[in-house]
């Protein structure tokens, strides 16, 4: 067994493999080492069973599975993968069981679901505002609110598992929402697509309407694994226990409430603390010592949630401060001149190796706090990334989006959406009707013989999509193809927008080819529906390190840590946000500072400015977050 246990962590791990197990861990207690610790336990111990373990993050599965296989685990014997890609590989091998289309495209932007409802409903030839209740057509921001309201309410819907009585109650104001919703899904499914939320749900119904479906994946992995469990939202949550089975569940959730920030996507502790505990009876256990963090940060956080962490007795002290300024301008140069400070001290005891800009992020509660601090960051000619979430980028060059747009075109002659932006992109007048196989290929004649402006290099990139081979498609000639031909059209281009333009088409290329490339070395398969569905659930993404100093909201952050961290903009109405008026809204804010507290292993400041200027122009004074006073930080 591992040395680097402690006796707590060696409990969990060594208990005997049958039966259920809960771990509360606290922030670097070392939950990760001792979820992988206990996989390999388990692998151990039986001939040939394996194991699936479940995560909320794609970088997080492939460090995982990374941990895993150089430790000599066999690959073969553990599915480790995000909770929606476990489930979108079910619904791709057992979707027809329950009638969905064969090669259902996920529509995982939000925009095109709209997009979807709205096309659907012209077709029917129905008056849109009157439909969503809209009083006044002429504005158009408020028919975009109205659908966005009605989309959230439809994820609300599938990811609370709410029946028709149910949202009878939860929308009382709105006694269409259910009519409105089954016509959404209906439009969805006319174009043979999905939502994100339509993953999970549908991939739950397979397991308990087809029970034999599960008895295949329970033949061979007989344990699962479940990491940041206090996150899991109730179809998650739900989805795992029919993954489970009715008999001999073996489930290890491992999780920390006080590290509970997803309310907002229905995730609630009480599926970990509560419903896991009622429904499988585990045996529990706590982790609270944090070998990550210096003690003044662990005695922050424990300001935040009393007694959560415990100090470990070989941490080093470390710094914890608060510090406030007149202005964010101020509080930008501030934070500025102190990282130029650290760089210029080039190391200290308390930092492990030189420090560097690699081992520093600022932290703020939302994206507009970086304002200022990006302004004086370029000013300085500082370096710099601002670190995003999972969701695949969307292109921008006229290349990368006719690329984008034509293949998932081809993939779905149903999509509306997709043929519509295309029709756009090549200036060709969309068809009367969609869904005709042919449909790609007759929309390149249609540019080709249209009037508007040729583009030799965009008829043939449809020529070539329209002949790539569904099954098998050779991805790797299809950017030798394009390559070499952006890169002359480049050097042979005096204008330099349109130089730029090409650089932006190459760059976009490559990444198609270096997203494809990594789909096959993952083992995700070998179809272009499979390539794009892997894409949507943001699996291929690239993890190239940018490098520079980090700035990155608290939700992008958590998982990760860095030796110092500044958290900025920390004041009420940004930090706990304007928005939380309840307890619990204000408890998952604390929640969300103690995560942003707890990613700092070894000094950690806290800034606010005493004035902000509002978007409207004029200044409004600031309040220190009374997360500040919680922590027994003087300002």
């Amino acid at each position: 067994m591992n040395p680097v246990l402690s006796d707590n962590q060696r409990e969990i791990v060594e208990q005997p493999i049958q039966g259920s197990i809960q771990v509360l861990a606290s922030a670097g207690s070392g939950k990760t080492r001792v979820l992988t610790e206990r996989i390999r336990h388990i692998l151990s111990c039986l001939k040939k069973d394996g194991v699936i373990a479940l995560t909320f993050t794609n970088k997080a599965a492939s460090e995982m599975k990374e941990r895993l296989t150089k430790s000599g685990v066999d690959e073969g014997r553990i599915w480790v993968g995000t909770i929606h890609s476990v489930a979108q590989r079910i619904l791709e091998q057992y979707g027809h069981t329950i009638g969905l289309p064969s090669d259902v495209q996920i529509f995982e932007r939000d925009k095109d679901r709209m997009e979807v409802f709205l096309e659907a409903l012209k077709a029917d030839g129905t008056d849109i505002d009157k439909y969503l209740d809209i009083d006044d057509p002429k504005e158009k921001r408020t028919r975009e609110r109205s659908l966005q309201d009605y989309m959230d309410g439809f994820s609300s819907i599938k990811r609370e598992m709410l029946s028709e009585e149910d949202v009878s109650e939860r929308f009382p104001d709105r006694s269409d929402v259910w009519r409105i919703y089954n016509d959404y899904q209906a439009a969805l499914l006319n174009s043979r697509g999905i939502d994100y939320d339509d993953i999970l749900r549908y991939a739950h119904r397979i397991l308990i309407t087809q029970p034999w479906a599960g008895d295949i994946y329970r033949a061979k992995y007989s344990h699962i694994c479940v990491d940041e469990a206090q996150d899991l939202n109730l179809i998650q949550y739900e989805f795992v226990k029919a993954l489970a089975g009715p008999t001999d569940r073996n489930v290890m959730m491992v999780g920390d409430p006080d590290q509970m920030i997803y309310g907002f996507n229905g995730s609630a502790s009480k599926f970990l603390c509560e419903s896991f505990l009622s429904d499988f009876s585990p045996k529990t256990f706590r982790l609270t010592e944090n070998y990550r963090s210096s003690k003044a940060v662990v005695r922050a956080a424990n300001g935040l949630r009393p007694g959560a962490q415990t100090e470990s007795r070989f941490a080093l002290e470390g710094i914890a401060q608060s510090v406030t300024f007149a202005s964010e301008e101020e509080e930008a140069d501030w934070i500025v001149r102190s990282i130029q400070n650290f760089l210029t001290v080039g190391s200290h005891i308390d930092i492990e190796g030189a420090i560097t800009l690699e081992n520093m992020v600022v932290i703020a509660r939302n994206r507009f706090v970086f304002s200022k601090l990006e302004t004086a960051l370029k000013k300085l000619e500082i370096a710099f990334n601002i670190k995003v979430g999972e969701r695949e980028k969307l292109p921008v060059s006229f290349f990368g989006q006719v690329l984008d747009a034509s293949i998932r075109l081809k993939l779905n002659p149903s999509g509306w959406v997709d043929g519509k932006k295309l029709c756009k992109f090549l200036a060709v007048t969309p068809p009367t009707e969609w869904g005709d196989d042919d449909l790609l290929n007759r929309l390149k004649n249609d540019y080709a013989a249209s009037d508007s402006d040729q583009n030799a290099l965009i008829e043939q990139l449809l020529t070539k999509v329209v002949e790539l081979n569904f099954e098998n498609p050779n991805v790797l000639k299809f950017e030798q193809t394009f390559e070499g031909k952006i890169r002359e059209l480049a050097v042979n281009e005096d204008d330099e927008d349109k130089r730029l333009e090409y650089d932006r088409s190459l760059a976009e290329l490559q990444e198609f080819s270096e997203r494809w490339t990594r789909f096959r070395m993952l083992g995700l398969g070998n179809t272009l529906s499979a390539f794009r569905n892997a894409t949507a659930l943001g699996k291929l993404n690239s993890e190239v390190n940018e490098g520079g100093l980090t700035l990155s909201t608290v939700h992008t952050m958590k998982g990760l840590e860095k030796d110092i961290v500044f958290l900025m903009g920390f004041s009420e109405g940004t930090f706990p946000d304007y928005r939380a008026n309840t307890l619990s809204e204000v408890d998952e804010e604390r929640n969300t500072a103690f995560v942003a507290v707890t990613r700092a292993r070894r000094w950690l400041y806290i800034t606010y400015p005493r004035s902000r200027m509002m978007p409207w122009g004029s200044p409004r004074h600031q309040n220190p977050s009374r997360f500040i006073t919680e922590m027994s930080l003087s300002t």
